[in-house]
């Protein structure tokens, strides 16, 4: 196949970057932990239900999409399923996360992944009526459960909304146009996973801010509102933008393939 769900609902570039330097990729085990754990208990899952006729576990689904590019070859689309009740038709994904996630709803990826899975599925002959996350918290606290919408349980059925089929054709379509069309590969600052800059006010005989805000004008005029502007000690600290999944988590800037990359670093000698 040419492209899997996963990487289609991803960075354009990220996924472009795995087809031309993915064999070159080094990584440290330590930072698949999460992953392993994962893989361990999808396993666990499909063992539990080897001899279970109503349930289809860990299947991958294909088809074929017209390429954006006139005169190129149709591309494959590939997604594995978790999970499909025969009797319900309901198609589940098996998820290994965080009990923040849950917290705030955060499951745009999880609606995306599943109705693209759903759509696969449907064109090779299985009807989906409903979609559902098996949300497996794994840092889950029995002290918190019951704070507001802090999960009762470590294992959580979260629904999620089952497009109509020309909507799930057409997020498929857009996302094959950014991936393989003409158009320039770059990352998002969501697919960067930027946490904006700040502006922190500092007083020298304390370690922690006295307010961190959002830009120097803000941060200025917190200071006056206070009445310490002008005071000894007291002191604006530019807190720059971040990138926690290029800084932490993409081997590209670090391999030096990425410009986006490169030009941030060069950026940062400047200053």
């Amino acid at each position: 196949f040419d492209i899997s769900a996963t990487k289609l609902q991803d960075s354009p570039q990220i996924a472009k970057f795995w087809r031309e330097h993915g064999k070159d990729v080094v990584e440290d085990s330590a930072t698949r932990l999460y992953a392993s754990m994962g893989s361990g208990i999808h396993s666990r899952f499909e063992a539990a239900n080897a001899a279970n006729a109503n349930v289809l576990m860990e299947k991958r689904f294909l088809w074929d999409f017209a390429h954006p590019i006139e005169g190129n070859d149709p591309l494959t689309v590939s997604a594995q399923i978790d999970t499909y009740d025969f009797k319900t038709k309901t198609l589940a994904d098996l998820k290994t996360v965080s009990a923040w996630k849950l917290v705030m709803k955060d499951y745009d990826s999880f609606e995306k992944q599943l109705n693209l899975g759903a759509y696969l599925m449907k064109q090779n002959g299985f009807e989906v009526d409903a979609l559902q996350v098996y949300a497996l918290c794994r840092d889950w606290s029995k002290a918190r459960q019951n704070e507001s919408n802090y999960p009762m349980q470590p294992i959580q059925v979260v629904d999620m909304p089952l497009w109509t089929e020309d909507e799930q054709l057409a997020y498929i379509t857009e996302r094959l146009e950014l991936h393989f069309g003409e158009g320039e590969k770059s990352c998002s600052d969501k697919e960067m996973w930027k946490k904006d800059g700040s502006y922190a006010v500092k007083d020298v005989k304390k370690k922690r801010a006295l307010r961190v805000l959002p830009t120097i004008e803000k941060a200025k005029n917190w200071i006056a509102s206070q009445g310490l502007e002008g005071k000894s000690g007291i002191s604006i600290e530019e807190r720059p933008a971040t990138y926690m999944r290029c800084d932490n988590y993409c081997a590209f800037g670090a391999m030096g393939v990425c410009e986006q990359f490169n030009t941030r670093e060069e950026d940062k000698d400047v200053r």
